[in-house]
């Protein structure tokens, strides 16, 4: 299949790179030696040596290196081993940098390690739903040196006695330059989002009978992932990958639109009087936050005044939803 070069070949895709090989061997003997994938990352950006794209080192980029069965001589497809008649896998005819031993336990180790569903970065053990309230909408409003703002998303960090919304690290895509009190963040929102529910009554909306494509939604949305996974490994070509990931997110968008929809169309009668915020309260997180995603495009965090640790309200901004679902969230 034609694609990129993958990291680590030479653009035969079959001999070695003698440079990139030797940071991938090394990186994968690191890893299981007990380096972080952090500190693995650091040691690709330390070689001198850029993705294949010329893009910087990111953490996910070179976990997708660690977790390719190529770099040790197999063949994936759609993200699965290919297997031959006899139930082993398939060998691929280009030279490979690891053994498949090595390889395994490395892809192991950082499946064991990666965070629930493969796809949120809170710290919630597996089985459970989302520990922060705004995880997934909070993003960093920094303006870098380009003049482009940062716009990572923050993620949630326990400290000593609460929690904290913070960008990631350069390595993993952030500038790691954006902090702010998670609890004073979640009221600040939740008082915001409590105005617009009193306009439109969407607190009830934990009474509606289920929406019945929440299945199709979470497909789609793990199809996408997957997609860029196989992207990020070599796998699919640019054009395929591009071609695929614009039908992946037309679905993706439409079936938000309707989710919406349904809610607003199936939620019980609306009541406009006073305890909203005991009927906020009452809500549990997933509740929350399903109410949360409905009504806003994302949450920025922009920088505070210097050497100011007071809670600053103005610079925590609410982008909401641009084309309403409901007449009652028009001026």
């Amino acid at each position: 299949m034609a694609g990129r070069r993958p990291f680590g070949w030479n653009a035969d895709l079959v001999t070695l790179h003698r440079g990139e090989s030797e940071v991938v061997r090394r990186g994968v003997q690191s890893f299981l030696e007990g380096k972080t994938l952090t500190a693995v990352t650091q040691d690709f950006v330390s070689s001198g040596f850029t993705s294949t794209l010329g893009n910087p080192w990111q953490r996910q980029t070179v976990k997708q290196i660690l977790r390719n069965p190529r770099i040790c001589g197999y063949r994936k497809l759609s993200g699965t081993l290919v297997l031959g008649t006899d139930g082993k896998p398939v060998v691929g005819q280009w030279q490979p940098i690891v053994s498949p031993a090595e390889w395994q336990l490395a892809a192991e180790s950082l499946e064991r390690k990666r965070h629930p569903g493969g796809w949120q970065r809170n710290g919630a053990a597996p089985g459970e739903g989302p520990t922060y309230l705004l995880t997934g909408l909070v993003r960093c409003g920094r303006t870098l040196t380009d003049g482009q703002q940062c716009g990572a998303s923050l993620c949630g960090y326990p400290t000593s006695d609460s929690y904290v919304y913070r960008c990631r690290t350069a390595l993993d895509g952030g500038c790691g330059r954006i902090s702010r009190q998670g609890p004073a963040v979640d009221d600040l929102i939740a008082r915001y989002a409590l105005a617009a529910l009193d306009r439109q009554a969407m607190l009830d909306v934990r009474s509606a009978i289920p929406w019945p494509d929440t299945q199709r939604l979470e497909t789609a949305t793990h199809q996408k992932a997957a997609l860029q996974e196989q992207w990020y490994a070599a796998e699919i070509s640019d054009s395929d990958y591009f071609s695929q990931l614009r039908q992946r997110e037309t679905e993706i968008k439409r079936l938000v639109n309707d989710q919406q929809a349904w809610f607003i169309r199936n939620r019980p009668g609306a009541h406009r009087h006073a305890g909203e915020q005991a009927r906020w309260d009452g809500l549990s997180l997933i509740e929350k936050r399903g109410i949360l995603f409905a009504l806003l495009e994302s949450v920025i965090i922009l920088p505070g005044t210097k050497g100011s640790h007071r809670f600053e309200p103005s610079t925590v901004i609410p982008v909401w939803c641009t084309q309403p679902t409901t007449p009652a969230l028009q001026p």
